[in-house]
């Protein structure tokens, strides 16, 4: 079986390069989504002290910090998972496409072979 897998060539380059494309994209999204949430922890202490120290009351006693960056969080990982599945469904795609040309492939090798044979009668 690997010899004939062999024998059928890839087709579709560009899409494997997209669906590449979009896994990386992913794997970016989810780190720009934890380096966010970072900051923005960073930056919301921060505001925080600056306000408190101008006599300035946080509206939301000091939690929108973790508001924002929870938010940001969750945004990098939906955006995550919603670019990997799509990567990944265009490698699944390529994958049926790639079975089905090889699982033909071999049907008409079989019916070749079959059809050789003097006491075979084809259905037509």
């Amino acid at each position: 079986m690997n010899n004939v897998q062999m024998m059928v060539p890839k087709r579709f380059g560009v899409l494997r390069v997209i669906g590449v494309l979009l896994k990386v994209l992913a794997w970016f999204s989810l780190v720009m989504g934890v380096v966010g949430a970072v900051a923005g922890l960073l930056a919301g202490g921060a505001l925080t002290d600056l306000l408190s120290n101008a006599g300035v009351a946080s509206p939301l006693g000091g939690g929108e910090a973790m508001i924002l960056a929870l938010g940001g969080l969750l945004t990098g990982l939906i955006s995550f998972l919603a670019l990997y599945a799509a990567g990944e469904g265009i490698f699944l795609q390529l994958a049926v496409e790639e079975n089905t040309r090889l699982t033909a492939a071999l049907l008409l090798k079989m019916d070749q072979e079959v059809g050789s044979d003097p006491g075979y009668t084809s259905v037509n």
